[in-house]
């Protein structure tokens, strides 16, 4: 992502704040109603349905496009079908991609017994309205079309294609980045706190400013352009071989101390999405120098498409066109700042063998997205001598 081009549509966004504010400030409204209203246990549900949704008319409704009626529909038919389905959408336990598609059948089952041959309209964005009306806090409103306008204007790599449920994982990880650089803009910010009256939601983790700035960035009639590309060429990383390398010794001192652990998730969450799409373009740029260009719409940002758990982020090739499975650890310190491995990422690297690769990015600069490189081939035990922490399950007595 282009951060300059993000930062002169930030500067457009205050100039325009106003009478975006005007057109926008619905959502805030609407998310507030929901809150206030929602409570999946009540005995009349198709009220509380009501109730809940009655302010969401431009997040579920536009031209021909009809899921606020068909909801309405099944709550007056199949409430407690309809319920369950909600009960399930919002369990934070499971999967986010099996939640949405079990929204979709389930809802495609009630309209097939009430409507055959009609369209649900449950779709991608009607699903995540209702994912972020109830957690507000995690989620953000999404259009297919907006993120597509969006990343082609700031010169995203992944490009979103029509339908693919991968899109919304790649989309709420382009949100957070963005929500970091309006959260540093303390004017805007400022204008942000300013305009939330009584009836708005209390936007303190400005998810829902954030998605606002996209949309209007997408409706952005001229797209901006800079004279000059925001990372510089990228040199060839430096590659070994993991049997090449040991891991420092540490002597545990069981000296306590105190960590604010929470606000270095968030911030190394962020890095490690940051390095990740430095990697992607990396990957990109290597595969054209030695010209598999056919390969590069192959390159697979798995972390997002899939999630985690597969042991690597980045599915890409090696300048002989073959598979090669990547995964990014990314320190805006130097080469020996310490990094963590997973039981997933080693077992992987024991699978693939030599066609894993562990790509340490360091001295990474977020202002210019410049980064050394390290690439690490083949089998990690060696690495992986000192475990820091076990996984338990209680057996029921």
């Amino acid at each position: 992502m282009n951060r300059q081009i993000l930062r002169q549509y930030i500067d457009e966004y205050k100039f325009d704040f106003e009478r975006i504010n005007q057109q926008e400030i619905y959502k805030w409204k609407a998310v507030k109603c929901f809150q206030d209203n929602w409570n999946i246990e009540t005995n009349n549900f198709l009220e509380m349905l009501s109730n809940s949704i009655r302010l969401t008319q431009n997040l579920l409704k536009s031209g021909q496009y009809f899921p606020l009626r068909m909801l309405e529909h099944y709550s007056t038919h199949r409430p407690e079908e309809l319920r369950e389905l909600f009960k399930n959408l919002y369990d934070e336990e499971n999967d986010i991609y099996q939640r949405i598609e079990d929204f979709k059948n389930g809802t495609k089952a009630i309209n097939d017994g009430l409507f055959p041959g009609k369209n649900t309209y449950q779709d991608h964005r009607a699903i995540i309205v209702y994912l972020t009306l109830r957690y507000p806090e995690r989620y953000f409103f999404y259009k297919f079309e907006m993120f597509k306008q969006f990343s082609e204007r700031l010169e995203v790599t992944y490009r979103p294609i029509q339908g693919h449920i991968e899109n919304i994982g790649h989309f709420n990880s382009l949100c957070e980045i963005v929500k970091y650089e309006l959260s540093n803009d303390q004017e805007l910010v400022q204008l942000h706190k300013d305009r939330l009256t009584s009836d708005c939601y209390n936007d303190i983790n400005l998810n829902i400013l954030t998605q606002d700035f996209i949309f209007s960035v997408s409706q952005h009639s001229n797209p901006i352009k800079t004279s000059f590309p925001l990372s510089s060429k990228f040199k060839t990383g430096n590659e070994v071989s993991a049997t090449s390398l040991s891991n420092a010794t540490e002597r545990l001192t069981f000296k306590g101390k105190t960590v604010n652990f929470i606000q270095n998730n968030i911030d190394n969450k962020r890095i490690g999405d940051l390095g990740e799409l430095w990697v992607m373009k990396y990957e990109i740029d290597k595969l054209k120098q030695v010209g598999l260009h056919n390969l590069i719409d192959k390159i697979k940002h798995t972390a997002k498409d899939e999630g985690d758990g597969t042991g690597y982020d980045i599915q890409s090739f090696d300048k002989n066109g073959q598979k090669i499975y990547i995964e990014v650890k990314t320190t805006k310190g130097d080469k020996n700042s310490t990094f963590y491995i997973t039981r997933t990422e080693l077992e992987r690297s024991k699978i693939e063998k030599e066609k894993f690769f562990l790509y340490r990015l360091y001295n990474y600069k977020e202002d210019n997205d410049t980064a050394d490189i390290l690439i690490i081939k083949g089998d990690l035990t060696n690495l992986c001598e000192f475990p820091t922490t076990y996984k338990i399950n209680l057996t029921k007595e």
